[in-house]
């Protein structure tokens, strides 16, 4: 089996080992010839059979794969779903529906085909300069707007916006930016603020048939100025009701946008009229590790979406209804309260000696900088606790954020 990865950044890395440790061969390509440096540093191109490298056409990078024997083809990470898939249909290969493949990338179209569906989705507009979204927030009574990116990654330039002041300023700011990705934004989304918790549920599809490996509990900070921070995740026994209705709405958004054979990351928020959509990404989950929900879950995003690839009678077999977390986990996403540069590795010992501490990832190393943390791009990584009771993952959060007052990542 031969499966080619397309931008195999981020949380692909473990993609590859896990489907290198089933017998597959792995070869990648890029969607970008200069990818964004936050993914090329952390790529290892020796983990693959063969880095095909970039295609100024799809057709062409179709030909290589034709001529490699590739089996399939696979978005590694957001910037490389929509090749992923114009490969696949190029190649005759298993993939989703072509026709819906603007509704996996622009949050826009996204909206647009729930709505088409029936299937709840936010309310929005696509607009050209600040006035135009200003004029939609009057039109709503003034009340929450988020302003985004239509086609962007992470928390890239979203800001919740409450007053006409922070409209402007947020539509003007957009629009004069390009996404992560490094594409001009010629429109922004202005899109309804939806009022209550927030969740993600990670999934896998084969042939159309959807199952949900992991539902998490999603909480942020809001920073005061529209943006927000990344705080703590958390998560959900599949039998919670709350992860019961969240499965059933997510697999008919999956349906909705055409996801057929792919990973799927969704991310809702639970408001009075129930679940509601806030996007779905065609790719595995970034920033994880995936180890974590395998042993303490027995299924990881990663590996779900392994089984799609080489073990189809793996996949038939797994009952999503049955996932069960034995130890409370949680995931925590670092917080530099100010810049600077670091100066030793002290503060990895501190946190990796904390008794619930499960692993960590992160970028920052002694003589690196160390950016203020205002979005997930600038955050120093990430940990994962987990204990036997939810007190003891407790103290150690509370720890973690009571050293991030007083600049522990420059110490």
């Amino acid at each position: 089996m031969k499966i080619a990865i397309v931008d195999g950044y981020s949380t692909a890395r473990f993609l590859v080992g896990e489907l290198t440790g089933r017998g597959a061969d792995c070869l990648h390509l890029r969607s970008q010839e200069h990818p964004p440096a936050v993914y090329a540093r952390a790529f290892d191109a020796a983990s693959y059979r063969e880095d095909l490298g970039w295609f100024p056409r799809s057709s062409l990078a179709a030909a290589a794969l034709a001529e490699a024997g590739v089996d399939r083809v696979v978005a590694g990470t957001e910037s490389g779903v929509l090749l992923a898939d114009e490969l696949n249909h190029l190649l005759g290969l298993p993939g989703n529906a072509p026709e819906t493949a603007e509704a996996r990338r622009d949050k826009a179209a996204m909206a647009k085909a729930l709505r088409a569906a029936g299937i709840a989705a936010v309310e929005d507009i696509e607009v050209a300069t600040a006035e135009e979204g200003l004029a939609w927030f009057h039109g709503r009574g003034g009340r929450p707007v988020v302003v985004k990116p239509r086609a962007s990654a992470g928390s890239d330039n979203v800001w919740v916006c409450h007053t006409e002041e922070q409209v402007t300023a947020a539509c003007r700011k957009v629009l004069a930016d390009t996404d992560f990705f490094g594409t001009p934004n010629h429109t922004a989304l202005v899109q309804e603020y939806l009022d209550g918790p927030e969740y993600h549920a990670d999934s896998a599809s084969l042939d159309g048939e959807h199952k949900i490996a992991e539902v998490w509990r999603s909480y942020r900070l809001p920073q005061g100025n529209g943006a927000f921070v990344y705080d703590y995740e958390e998560p959900l026994q599949a039998d919670d009701p709350v992860a019961v209705e969240i499965s059933a709405y997510v697999k008919d958004v999956l349906t909705a946008l055409g996801i057929r054979n792919a990973a799927g990351h969704s991310e809702l928020r639970i408001t009075e009229r129930g679940p509601v959509l806030l996007e779905t990404g065609a790719r595995l989950i970034g920033g994880i590790l995936p180890h974590v929900s395998a042993e303490y879950a027995g299924v990881s995003h990663v590996s779900l979406l392994t089984d799609t690839l080489v073990d189809h009678a793996a996949f038939a077999a797994f009952d999503d209804t049955t996932v069960r977390w034995s130890k409370p986990v949680r995931w925590v996403s670092l917080i530099s309260d100010r810049a600077g540069t670091a100066t030793t590795d002290g503060w990895r010992d501190t946190l990796t000696g904390l008794p619930t501490c499960q692993g960590l990832v992160s970028r920052i190393g002694p003589g690196k900088p160390v950016p203020a943390t205002v979005d997930l791009a600038s955050s120093p990584g990430f940990v994962y606790l987990a204990a036997d009771r939810h007190e003891d993952v407790r103290r150690d959060y509370e720890a973690l954020r009571a050293a991030e007052t007083k600049g522990f990542y420059l110490s």
